[in-house]
């Protein structure tokens, strides 16, 4: 029984110039007869295209392929092994970052309140100073009224008077 390029293409599964590129290969004296533009393949010519198709070249090639992907699909997960780590190592990172910059602000609020109440101390001890020179200050020249309004007196006046 005789098949046509196209019948046997569906039947192999593949297409039809992939079949044409093999009868082209084909030695003269195996090669189907070609009629009206179309190739008439015989049963000789059907195993040799069948023997090409599913041949041991064909099959090194899909196992050529399916170890490249293997080793693709490996690689991809390996990396992504890789990257995962890195992300959990990284936000580790973050967080130990995180927990120092909370330290930081404490010690910053605590450092601002010492600062405030050390202040309110010595405000508080510098009033008390300043009222304490306002007083003398007051003093000072109540006393030097006084002095004025009395008369001086000379040296010998004063080293001898009973007051």
């Amino acid at each position: 029984m005789t098949k046509t390029v196209k019948i046997l293409a569906e039947e192999l599964n593949v297409t039809p110039q992939y079949i044409q590129k093999i009868i082209k290969s084909l030695p003269e004296t195996n090669k189907p007869t070609l009629e009206k533009h179309k190739y008439i393949i015989d049963k000789k010519a059907e195993k040799l295209i069948i023997k090409e198709v599913t041949g041991p070249k064909k099959q090194q090639t899909n196992q050529h392929k399916t170890n490249q992907k293997d080793e693709l699909v490996s690689s991809l997960k390996d990396q992504i092994s890789y990257l995962k780590q890195q992300i959990d190592m990284k936000d580790n990172q973050i967080n130990e970052l995180q927990k120092q910059n909370f330290q930081s602000q404490k010690l910053i609020d605590q450092e601002q309140q010492l600062h405030l109440s050390d202040q309110k101390r010595i405000e508080k001890l510098e009033q008390p100073v300043e009222e304490k020179e306002e007083n003398a200050t007051v003093q000072n020249s109540a006393t030097d009224n006084q002095q004025e309004k009395q008369p001086k007196k000379g040296f010998l006046k004063r080293l001898f008077s009973s007051n």
